[in-house]
């Protein structure tokens, strides 16, 4: 069992992870102008989405939409099974199927910020938005400390795909309003398309199993780190083990179904890749795949209004 001491020590291995991953480099990675700046987020995020229309709905993607259309077909006859599985291989290794955690950061009652206190609870916190903000605090703080103008823009780079990642899983979310295991009233689930919003605040388990965010995340995350660091061999390996422990728990634990997960992977990997690119400046650059979709704001003596271009 995990001890409150230990869960903040593997926290802080977290914060100091991305020195460890730049350690090798001789020379601070100097990227050109201009650099990514916060108040400019809002932009960013939504030109991340224009691109990811762009990427999703073109001939490319066709492929894609198959294999996580397919596999989560597959995984959503299966999804009784998994679960049931699941269940026994963690009692068989003694994982617990409850998500315990311990307040270490509070405000007037709010809870901030929750520690896991246990190994099961720890494999489900491997997909929270706080450990994705513990190595961006680490790659921003690297990079400020060490003049490395990679480490920061990795950083940044994580910031914008949490945002983009996490709007995108929560619409859906509200979207498909899906039953979570731990909820379900009839085998597999139910899903709620559209559901009354104020039925999905009062009983968010009841609607938010499909996708995952926690596994969206946690591909966004991994997809950032190693494309900006290929010649580190070991960081995806270890990202994918790590994830697989998270969606291993996420099942054990009723909150999420297999089927919750492919889409959950695709997301990630769509909103980190772009997010990276964006760090690598090849956006700006010809021949990307910038958005041929464009809106701008008109001001006059009229009043406000948005022109729509399209660029065929």
């Amino acid at each position: 069992m995990f001890t409150l001491a230990r869960c903040f020590f593997l926290h802080l291995c977290l914060i100091i992870s991305p020195s460890l991953i730049v350690a090798n480099d001789e020379v601070p990675a100097e990227l050109p102008e201009p650099y990514p700046q916060l108040l400019e987020l809002p932009s960013y995020i939504y030109e991340d989405y224009q691109v990811a229309y762009d990427r999703v709905f073109s001939e490319d993607a066709i492929p894609y939409w198959w294999t996580v259309g397919l596999s989560t077909a597959a995984l959503l006859a299966l999804d009784e099974q998994w679960i049931a599985e699941s269940e026994r291989l963690g009692k068989k290794l003694g994982i617990g199927t409850k998500y315990n955690t311990n307040t270490v950061l509070g405000y007037k009652g709010i809870k901030i910020l929750s520690l896991p206190e246990d190994t099961g609870s720890f494999m489900y916190f491997i997909g929270d938005g706080w450990t994705t903000m513990a190595f961006v605090g680490g790659f921003l703080a690297t990079g400020a400390l060490t003049d490395d103008d990679k480490a920061y823009n990795v950083g940044f780079q994580l910031i914008e795909g949490l945002l983009a990642t996490g709007i995108s899983t929560q619409t859906i979310k509200h979207i498909t309003g899906r039953q979570s295991p731990n909820t379900k009233t009839e085998s597999g689930g139910k899903w709620d398309f559209f559901p009354n919003q104020s039925d999905y605040f009062a009983d968010i388990a009841n609607y938010d199993a499909f996708p995952s965010g926690h596994l969206a995340v946690g591909t966004m995350t991994l997809t950032v780190i190693s494309k900006n660091y290929p010649e580190k061999t070991w960081i995806i390996p270890t990202g994918i083990t790590l994830l697989s422990l998270l969606s291993f728990q996420m099942n054990n634990n009723n909150v999420h179904w297999a089927s919750d997960y492919p889409v959950a992977i695709a997301l990630g990997y769509t909103f980190g890749s772009i997010a990276y690119e964006r760090g690598q400046r090849s956006l700006n650059m010809p021949n990307q795949n910038i958005s041929r979709l464009q809106f701008q704001p008109i001001v006059s003596a009229d009043g406000l209004g948005v022109s729509m271009h399209y660029t065929f």
